[in-house]
């Protein structure tokens, strides 16, 4: 609870910082910036390869460790091990020198910070260079409570206690999110952190397919808005009934205060036997929070043969229901389990075959998405999650030919990659005037854990091809030592 207090301590100290943030906020990003940004970028062409202009804001040390950490994340042994070396190097050190070596080098390359003063300091110096933060918290691994006893953390009584301390801790980050400044306040939320694994399967092998089914949806979003309790839904047993309804209260005060501080709120996807259950949650969110603005958005892993199917239907509910829609799209992240769980099960494979198809399915979201932006103002709003320079290059050029300003307000076009990774790309988007956040987690470096071993190892086949990176971090460096040089 430690963490939650210093939250709720620094969000009511916000007013004397926020208004010279302001100030510089508008100075570097004002309407004259923009005119400016905008004549200067023919056709949405982007370059990526000046190296000064990408890492003018690091420092030569944090150059020097994001080298050093990328070349070892770029090792596949090392990914695909990670969390068992972490866990191996805080035993024979102590934690004490583990924490004392993790903090300025792993830890803060690719996490934020654990407390609001070091998380306000990653945010600003970001801000600073033109990139917004899009809030993550790393939370507790999901309770599986599959077998008799509940599998939770040693110092939880039981899993309401879990799900409600996650709770708080999203609701703090929410509101600490409304208070850093920008014009577009965004926090990644995991909702399966609020009620049992079992739950969320039940839900998808119930209703596989949510926005087929509106009626469910309605009703999930009728019982989150009114805090009346479902009595019966489809085969639920009535312990999953109970437990529902306990998540859809927690989900009520989450819609409420993003909705109270305009925070878009982006839910995050994950297997696809919980994806189901997360996107019929998301749509009821939508009914709540989606009315005038898209504050509420679903990611859609493009990696996954089903996903522009997918995507279209969801747009098609959203517009027979008269709301807004918001959509994040990603490649994915769990391409190998997915694939073994498939011959495990003996179902066909959901995921594309190649990264050519997977490729396709993300042009495709892209298009249907920005065809739907032009045709309906003010009612989608996309964000191209990606550290491809290809598909990066792909989005401005067609935000270009759709018309779509780099800081539409109407038409609104984010772009984002995770926190201490393909930095050159957010800079140089950054600096063209385009909307560009960073994931950025925060947490204690005993919860970022888990987190740190999860991305090295379901991003592996990002971080094996870091080397264009790697290669413009080392041409920033050989031009900062031969200026101090000279």
């Amino acid at each position: 609870m430690q963490r939650a207090v210093s939250l709720t301590k620094w969000a009511r100290g916000q007013h004397r910082w926020n208004w010279s943030f302001s100030r510089l906020q508008h100075t570097l990003t004002g309407p004259e910036n923009d005119e400016c940004v905008i004549k200067n970028r023919p056709n949405g062409v982007i370059n990526f390869d000046d190296a000064t202009k990408a890492c003018q804001s690091k420092s030569k040390w944090e150059l020097i460790r994001a080298l050093l950490i990328l070349k070892a994340c770029s090792i596949e042994t090392f990914t695909k091990n990670s969390y068992e070396i972490l866990n191996w190097s805080r035993r024979l050190m102590g934690r004490t020198l583990f924490n004392t070596i993790m903090r300025p080098t792993v830890y803060t390359q690719f996490v934020g910070g654990d407390d609001v003063t070091s998380f306000q300091r990653t945010v600003t110096r970001l801000q600073t260079a033109g990139v917004g933060p899009l809030v993550m918290v790393t939370l507790e691994e999901d309770v599986d409570d599959e077998g008799p006893e509940f599998l939770l953390p040693h110092h939880f009584r039981d899993a309401d206690q879990l799900f409600d301390r996650n709770l708080q801790i999203m609701i703090d980050c929410l509101q600490m999110t409304s208070s850093l400044g920008g014009q577009n306040p965004m926090m990644q939320i995991k909702p399966s952190g609020l009620f049992p694994l079992s739950l969320c399967k039940s839900l998808s092998a119930e209703f596989p397919f949510p926005s087929s089914q509106p009626e469910v949806v309605e009703k999930i979003a009728n019982s989150i808005e009114t805090s009346r309790e479902i009595m019966e839904l489809g085969n639920l047993s009535t312990t999953e009934i109970g437990q529902l309804n306990k998540a859809l209260r927690r989900i009520k005060q989450i819609c409420e205060v993003a909705m109270e501080r305009k925070v878009i709120t982006m839910v995050d996807a994950e297997y696809t036997y919980l994806n189901p259950c997360l996107n019929l949650l998301t749509l009821a969110m939508m009914l709540l929070n989606n009315g005038s603005k898209p504050l509420v958005s679903y990611t859609y892993q493009n990696y996954l043969k089903e996903t522009p199917s997918l995507l279209q239907k969801n747009i098609e509910f959203a517009q027979a229901h008269g709301i807004s829609f918001g959509a994040k799209l990603v490649r994915g992240a769990y391409i190998y389990k997915e694939r073994a769980l498939a011959a495990e099960k003996g179902y066909p494979d959901p995921v594309c075959e190649t990264f050519e198809k997977t490729t396709e399915n993300y042009n495709r979201s892209m298009d249907i998405l920005m065809t739907n932006m032009v045709k309906h103002p003010g009612k989608f709003c996309t964000t191209i999650a990606s550290h491809n320079e290809e598909t990066i290059r792909r989005g401005t050029k067609k935000m270009a030919e759709f018309g779509i300003p780099p800081k539409s307000l109407e038409q609104k076009v984010f772009f984002a990659q995770l926190y201490g990774m393909s930095d050159f790309i957010s800079m140089s988007l950054g600096q063209a005037g385009y909307m560009v956040h960073k994931s950025i987690p925060y947490g204690t470096i005993d919860e970022a854990l888990p987190y740190l071993s999860r991305r090295l190892n379901e991003n592996s086949s990002i971080l094996g091809g870091v080397r264009r990176e790697r290669n413009i971090i080392r041409a920033a460096l050989k031009g900062r030592f031969t200026e101090s040089i000279s």
